[in-house]
């Protein structure tokens, strides 16, 4: 206890100031409040006092828990600490610590970027005042503005990656920053429980520094993303300059750009020379795949583990078939590359061919030209678009892979000789895993590149904005006339012509299937408006109750949706066997989602047929006990007698044990038990209890109420009445068990029969005298309480 107090007392001073202004902190502003004062996010971009403040804040942080740990380093086990200090105490104080170093560390490299982020801000403003146009230097050739509109793309793609990540910073710190006040709290309430220790308790004083060290990290980290939002806002401004000075570039190159044929041949060159550094690639791959299938080793050390007579090494098996299986994988690996690198080279020989497409395109002198450069420059990137799947797919199977390498050595130490199997497997699948990035990163490239040819058109004709519109309508208006007249099926219809069969095909078309839907809906609304008015009109004439009304509507109004789909369909002449094609998707769906629903569905058809189960019945299901009020489709509804409403599948009715109080009668028997005591005439406690019964209105007269002696209790007599009920609107049994208790009583008193209440009996021995002590504490004096510090 005093190592650790002497210990604290050389940094009181420290200790003091850092309490004060997390307390400070914590009591005087909100949770969004809290770091300002302390981290002081930059608000000025020019100003670096305030990155300079807080660098030296963590440095000196970073000295003092620095001094701390190497002041734990003395507390290894239970024994070394002092007493009432749990070892997981220490733990978590170190864990504190430990984390506030990396987090300190982590935060200044966060400063760096900062001021790197404000610099590279300033240079793309400078930059893109600076730009007033190409000038003499303008270019001539599309290539360089291909180049541009590259670069534009790319930065579109990081800026919103930024923002994203920005998002996730900023929700990151909301938690951080609710998590300060919680730290807070905890210091506070620390702080409370040290004052009121005793001065020889050091647990109090140890817990109260371990929420301190917990929370000086939170506010460490809390700052450390703070800045990194200030950093990544910064990137993201300079990156918007810099893509709102590309656009200006893009707009001014157009103006210039022009597409050779000295610039077909420079693609043409540079695709050759790709074409060979991969054929150079793939033949140095085959040369390694060559000798994987020369290597025998592994399977002959395999193979004479397992013929020998003794029984070998379960650890030298299991790295043995480890080897064989990483040369295995080793020769799939090698063969894939080879696959995906042959067809990179064949998506190379793509570009040649889609930059010619492209100057036919833009050397189009009619329409007929232009639309079928299009068309081809669409048919390779549907061919691309292939590549690209088979890729992605390619990619996500090794990412797989390498998961799985991950969990086998995850379960190896790292002395293990079977791990040097498993990082050879895992070797060459990130081999592999980088070639086929490659492969998709590429085609990805070109197909967006074939998209911004086909999409905009680049360098054509200008055209008016009378001509651009009216264009437009008649594209939109030709787009809309084939999406109405879209087949979406197609099926056979025969008919017979001068006794003649002939059969031909018709095609169900997606505005047909429109209109049917259309013209269901508003069927289905105004059938639905005529079967509300006639229940009203069957609930005010008192034909049914209002609950019957409802479930019978809801199961007419199914059958009438049947119907309309029937009669739609045959109107609108399209054939029930269009829908087949959903069958097969449908079939499972149908058979396990919604297995219950379909239950259910059938359980509520027996039940209104049946009638077992009716509105109005009182029931008892599931532990559920009131009146049913409604029947519907799927579940029904059990109003309690505490007016809770239960919503209860319909298949319960039919797979539990139901009880139904009122299903071909509604006359209940009730029972009260009273006990008398004893020495009462029995018989005339009989009289009582039934002349009570038959007093009160609510009991039946038929049948009538009587009275048994039930048997001898402990304390008294025990007899039992029963009488009769009918359960309705205004009969509530409690009530009536109630008022009979009430008047049982009234006229016990007045016979002068007793109810007795239970009684026993205690025995004292007085053989030996008691013997009795009177204790007086003294008062102890308040102990002295150390100085905070």
């Amino acid at each position: 206890m005093t190592t650790v107090y002497n210990w604290k007392e050389t940094n009181v001073v420290k200790s003091k100031i850092f309490l004060i202004l997390a307390l400070l902190l914590s009591c005087a502003a909100p949770a969004p409040a809290q770091l300002d004062a302390l981290l002081n996010p930059l608000g000025n971009a020019a100003e670096e006092k305030p990155v300079k403040e807080i660098r030296d804040q963590l440095e000196s942080w970073r000295k003092d828990v620095a001094d701390e740990l190497t002041r734990l380093e003395k507390f290894q086990t239970q024994e070394d600490l002092p007493e009432g200090v749990e070892l997981s105490l220490l733990n978590t104080r170190r864990r504190h610590l430990e984390q506030s170093q990396l987090a300190i560390n982590r935060h200044l490299l966060v400063l760096d970027d900062v001021v790197k982020a404000r610099e590279n801000l300033t240079t793309a403003q400078k930059a893109a005042n600076a730009w007033t146009g190409f000038g003499q230097d303008a270019p001539t050739s599309i290539l360089k503005l291909d180049e541009l509109v590259s670069s534009r793309d790319a930065l579109q793609d990081k800026i919103a990656s930024n923002r994203s990540s920005l998002d996730v910073f900023q929700s990151t710190l909301d938690t951080l920053l609710e998590d300060a006040k919680s730290a807070a709290d905890r210091v506070t309430a620390s702080l409370k429980a040290y004052e009121a220790a005793p001065k020889d308790d050091p647990a109090t004083l140890w817990k109260l520094e371990t929420d301190r060290a917990g929370q000086r990290f939170i506010f460490i980290r809390a700052s450390s993303l703070t800045y990194g939002i200030a950093a990544q806002k910064s990137i993201i401004e300079a990156a918007e300059v810099e893509l709102a000075t590309l656009n200006k570039m893009i707009r001014e190159a157009r103006k210039t750009a022009v597409f050779t044929a000295q610039d077909l041949e420079l693609i043409k060159a540079a695709s050759s020379d790709r074409q060979k550094e991969l054929r150079k690639e793939t033949t140095a791959i085959r040369k390694r795949l060559r000798e994987a299938n020369a290597d025998q080793e592994p399977a002959a050390a395999l193979a004479k583990l397992t013929s020998s007579q003794e029984q070998p090494d379960p650890i030298l098996l299991e790295r043995a078939q480890l080897e064989v299986d990483a040369l295995d994988a080793r020769k799939r690996t090698l063969q894939a590359m080879i696959d995906a690198l042959e067809s990179s080279e064949q998506i190379e020989s793509f570009i040649p061919e889609a930059y010619e497409l492209r100057l036919e395109l833009l050397n189009a002198k009619s329409e007929t030209e232009r639309i079928d450069a299009v068309e081809a420059l669409t048919s390779i990137d549907h061919r691309l678009n292939a590549w690209q799947v088979v890729a992605k797919n390619q990619l996500d199977s090794v990412s797989a892979d390498i998961g799985k390498q991950q969990a086998r050595a995850a379960a190896f130490a790292s002395d293990d000789p079977r791990l040097i199997s498993v990082n050879r497997i895992r070797s060459i699948l990130w081999e592999q895993q980088s070639i086929l990035q490659r492969a998709y990163e590429s085609v990805t490239s070109q197909r967006r590149v074939l998209a911004s040819w086909i999409g905009t058109e680049n360098l054509a004709p200008h055209k008016s904005w009378q001509t651009r519109l009216t264009d437009g309508l008649s594209s939109i208006w030709v787009t809309a006339k084939n999406l109405w007249n879209f087949p979406v099926n197609k099926y056979e219809e025969s008919i017979e012509i001068d006794g003649q069969k002939v059969t031909y095909t018709r095609f169900v078309s997606l505005g047909s299937i429109i209109t049917a839907i259309v013209l269901f809906v508003i069927a289905y609304l105004i059938a639905s408006r005529i079967s509300r008015k006639i229940q009203h009109l069957m609930v005010t004439r008192g034909i049914i109750a209002e609950n019957q009304a409802r479930t019978l509507g809801t199961w007419l109004m199914l059958i009438v949706a049947l119907l309309l789909a029937l009669a739609t369909l045959s109107w609108l002449n399209i054939p029930l066997t269009i829908f087949a094609f959903l069958a097969g998707a449908l079939a499972i769906g149908v058979g396990f989602g919604t297995q219950t629903i379909i239950k259910n569905f059938i359980s509520g058809i027996i039940l209104l047929f049946e009638r077992k189960v009716r509105v109005g019945d009182i029931v008892e299901v599931d532990g559920i006990t009131g009146v049913v009020s409604e029947i519907n489709t799927r579940s029904s509804i059990v109003r309690g007698f505490n007016g809770i409403e239960n919503l209860v599948p319909n298949s319960l009715f039919l797979e539990n044990r139901v009880v139904n109080w009122t299903l071909n009668t509604r006359l209940l028997r009730r029972e009260i038990k009273v006990g008398v005591t004893y020495g009462s005439p029995t018989n005339d406690v009989i009289k009582v209890l039934v002349e009570t019964a038959e007093r009160h209105g609510l009991v039946l007269k038929t049948p009538p109420p009587f009275a048994t002696f039930s048997h001898f209790g402990d304390n008294s007599l025990d007899f039992t009445l029963y009488f009769w009920i009918e359960l309705n609107d205004k009969t509530n049994s409690l009530i009536v068990d109630s008022d009979i208790r009430i008047m049982i009583d009234k006229r016990f008193h007045e016979v002068g029969i007793g109810i007795p209440f239970p009684q026993s009996d205690m025995h004292l021995n007085t053989e030996k005298p008691l013997m009795i002590q009177i204790i007086n504490p003294q008062p102890e004096e308040p102990p002295h309480k150390p100085e905070i510090p």
